[in-house]
């Protein structure tokens, strides 16, 4: 069993600072309270799953956990305009966009433990063929996750982690679960330049995706990264020229390779390792394979299985990674198997972005090129074969119904 570690650290650590959020600093106390206020909230239709997507960040985590005292399963859909591809994967309605956070600070705190095995929430991710795939994490993932990332960066308790990453993803929500496990203080904002500049002398930890560094980067060496224990860099391959510019920083950088259904990173080196060798190390608790040239990844940190599909992964599973092992629990990324490219730190489907483009009445054609990139790592050019009376304005409108930003070509042009 695992324990509620919320309910252990507002009776021991009841007025210590756990999340800053919107200017205001909220103690453990206060957001267990926060999250016990809620439990009563949610009407479930009996079922126990139940589909989230609620863009303020503070309410998502109380949701998350409010529901999971409740033994129940918290499926967490993107804040995209369009998610029906994500609804369909599972079946599973929005059933919490809001709801009111309530400030009565007398209701008292329960006691509740989990099933390790149990899944404790339902995350996203692209397969091969762009659907998304619905990941089962359980409460057993998060805890060995914080485990494997505390042997790395000797978590303490005075950290303070800036977290800024989608809480939809699998590298925000980790973030929280090391902090509320390690009992340090968690940032919770969006990313920006400012931001960054604001939080950055105050901050001990945080994580990026390359893009995220490239747009700090003509400023970079005024940021004060220098008292800083760690920079997690993961999502995407880092270039060298962005290697370069971090290096200069002095900052003490991670490289970190991971994916959803690894409950984040399992592999890395620290920079002045990575730097010439491009090199990943994996994790303790991690053990490397090769399923033909794929990566094959053995770990508690594996998720359970996808939702809907009664095939357990056991701790194992083959990604769509060809690597290079260059001895025990080593590897060089070579290229990805599939048809999935990563545009900063998120994964698209070429396939999924040109069926979603011919559907549109008057495109007749449709070829799609990925080109390299300095702000995003890579991004995709469309060149369309189209009516005369159509125009490139109209098709992109068109795309915002049906895919996220992300996914719609950066540059399109016609044949």
């Amino acid at each position: 069993m695992i324990k509620d570690i919320l309910c252990e650290r507002a009776i021991r650590n009841s007025n210590k600072t756990f999340i800053s959020y919107q200017n205001k600093q909220i103690s453990y106390s206060q957001f267990n309270w926060m999250v016990n206020n809620c439990m009563d909230c949610f009407e479930v239709n009996g079922s126990k799953y139940v589909g989230l997507k609620i863009k303020d960040k503070l309410k998502l985590l109380i949701a998350i956990l409010a529901l999971n005292r409740k033994k129940l399963i918290p499926v967490i859909y993107p804040n995209y305009p369009n998610i029906e591809p994500y609804v369909s994967a599972v079946n599973i309605p929005v059933q919490v966009e809001d709801f009111q956070i309530k400030e009565d600070y007398n209701n008292p705190s329960g006691k509740y433990s989990y099933e390790e095995k149990a899944t404790q929430l339902i995350l996203f991710t692209s397969g091969s063929s762009g659907v998304p795939k619905p990941c089962e994490i359980t409460y057993e993932n998060f805890y060995e996750s914080a485990k494997m990332w505390d042997k790395i960066i000797s978590f303490d308790d005075s950290d303070v982690y800036l977290n800024h990453m989608p809480l939809s993803h699998v590298g925000g929500l980790s973030i929280f679960f090391r902090s509320l496990y390690y009992n340090f203080a968690m940032i919770l904002d969006d990313f920006s330049h400012e931001n960054i500049v604001r939080y950055s002398k105050s901050i001990t930890l945080v994580s990026m995706v390359p893009s995220m560094i490239e747009i700090l980067s003509n400023d970079i060496n005024n940021i004060n990264f220098k008292k800083m224990k760690a920079c997690i860099v993961g999502g995407d391959q880092i270039s060298q020229r962005l290697l370069k510019i971090i290096k200069k920083t002095e900052m003490s950088t991670y490289i970190s390779y991971g994916l959803t259904e690894t409950c984040s990173g399992i592999a890395g080196s620290w920079l002045e390792d990575f730097y010439d060798t491009f090199i990943y190390k994996a994790h303790e608790d991690v053990c490397l394979g090769l399923s033909d040239s794929a990566l094959q990844i053995t770990s508690p940190v594996v998720v359970k299985k996808y939702f809907n599909s009664n095939r357990l992964f056991n701790n194992k599973f083959i990604t769509s990674d060809c690597v290079e092992i260059i001895k025990k629990n080593q590897f060089k990324f070579i290229k990805r198997m599939d048809d999935i490219f990563i545009s900063g730190g998120k994964n698209i489907s070429l396939s999924y972005v040109k069926t979603h483009i011919l559907k549109i009445e008057g495109v007749y054609s449709c070829d799609l090129k990925i080109i390299n990139d300095k702000r995003w790592g890579k991004v995709m050019h469309a060149a369309l074969d189209i009516e005369e009376n159509m125009s490139l304005k109209n098709i992109r409108q068109n795309l915002i119904n049906f895919l996220p930003n992300y996914m719609i070509p950066k540059k399109m042009t016609i044949k």
